[in-house]
């Protein structure tokens, strides 16, 4: 209803503007040369009326005609995007498939649609990659690496070229520089703290982790390469608040003590270790290095009565009895360390040797958590695997410690 009554109002208008033009009076003459023409002035306007939409028609064929051949090469553009396009798409299949010749074969073709685009030179710089063309993949990489908002990626294929070739010098580079391409991102943190492990830089390698079992190793491995003792400790003490307890850590932090002469501080902190959870590296660290056997012997009854009856407890005793040549101690406290549990081996070779045998190899271990490896001495990284952190302390018959 209401479009019905907009169309009446508007018709009535034209009506009414016709009306009025139709009623003006006057004539309008024309010259043209030695001509005129006379015409009264409804009929002049309506001449002039279609004089305009006839000029207006002929400039709007003139520019289409004109714009013709932009219309046909825009069209032409589109035509070679979309090819280029399935290009890509194509390539980046054959290349989660593997198919280094396909993936090489799309990569020509995107570059001859395309040109060097972005996507163009990653295509190509995987492409020849995966099928070992080392010299194409750098340059593309290195073109690459020149974009601003595809820099990341050139760097990273450029880092893992150089760890391809083994060349860690070169790797942290790029490293560095894709952590300054993309900062934060967690496949350059792995990557950079591969690199620092390789290098034995365990204090870079520190920051760059955040699981605690690893930054508790690690602070360890980088105090042990310390120089000054002050700042050993503050590696072990890292070591600590990340893993209360840890043994590797006290031990440091024991001897980077002693080496500030605060030997009662690092007692004290052996002891309440000692309280807490009893270990063989703790027991270690616990004697002065020139103590002599009947030294120690009297030593270890200070640290076994800050947890009296454990089984370490009992079997650092039976250990220093038999260093010190006190057969009776050293019997008796080994029968103790059996009957408190400790059935790795330890405390029958303390018998064993006091009955003349020939003691087995103890079978407790550090043991890795990622490849199960053991090795009877600690080390911040796994021998077999490398893995940071992954070793823990396992006895017969208890868990992973």
């Amino acid at each position: 209803m209401l479009t019905a009554a907009k169309f009446l109002v508007l018709a009535a208008l034209l009506l009414a503007l016709a009306w009025w033009i139709g009623g003006l009076p006057g004539d309008v003459t024309a010259h043209v040369g030695g001509y005129a023409i006379t015409t009264n002035t409804p009929a002049a306007l309506l001449l002039l009326f279609l004089i305009a939409v006839i000029f207006t028609v002929m400039l709007r064929v003139l520019g289409g005609i004109s714009g013709t051949p932009g219309k046909i090469a825009a069209w032409r553009a589109a035509k070679r995007q979309a090819a280029g396009e399935r290009a890509m798409r194509r390539g980046l299949v054959a290349l989660a498939a593997g198919d280094a010749a396909a993936a090489t074969a799309e990569a020509r073709q995107v570059h001859k649609l395309l040109g060097d685009t972005p996507m163009a030179q990653m295509l190509r710089a995987e492409a020849a990659q995966l099928a070992g063309d080392t010299a194409t993949a750098k340059s593309a990489f290195t073109a690459l690496a020149q974009d601003k908002e595809m820099r990341f990626l050139g760097h990273r294929g450029l880092l893992r070229a150089a760890l391809g070739r083994a060349d860690l010098e070169t790797a942290k580079r790029h490293a560095q520089d894709a952590e300054e391409a993309y900062p934060g991102g967690a496949w350059t943190r792995a990557q950079r703290l591969h690199l620092a492990l390789k290098a034995q830089d365990y204090a870079a390698a520190l920051g760059l982790t955040q699981d605690k079992n690893e930054i508790a190793a690690l602070a360890v491995a980088a105090g042990q390469q310390a120089i000054a003792p002050r700042d050993a400790l503050r590696y072990a003490q890292t070591a600590l608040k990340a893993v209360p307890e840890f043994a590797p850590a006290l031990a440091l932090a024991a001897e980077s003590l002693r080496r500030q002469d605060k030997t009662r501080t690092a007692r004290k902190m052996l002891l309440n270790g000692w309280k807490e959870k009893p270990h063989p590296l703790i027991a270690a660290a616990w004697f002065a290095p020139d103590a002599t056997p009947i030294e120690r012997a009297q030593d270890a009854a200070a640290l076994a009565a800050a947890n009296p009856g454990h089984a370490e407890s009992e079997l650092v005793l039976a250990q220093t009895a038999l260093a010190a040549g006190l057969v009776a101690e050293a019997r008796r406290h080994a029968g103790l360390a059996l009957h408190a549990g400790v059935d790795d081996g330890r405390a029958q070779a303390v018998l064993d040797t006091l009955d003349s045998k020939p003691p087995a190899p103890p079978r407790s271990a550090w043991v890795c958590g990622a490849c199960h490896n053991s090795t009877q001495s600690w080390a911040a990284l796994c021998p077999a695997c490398g893995k940071p952190g992954g070793l823990r302390w396992h006895t017969p018959g208890t868990a992973l410690v």
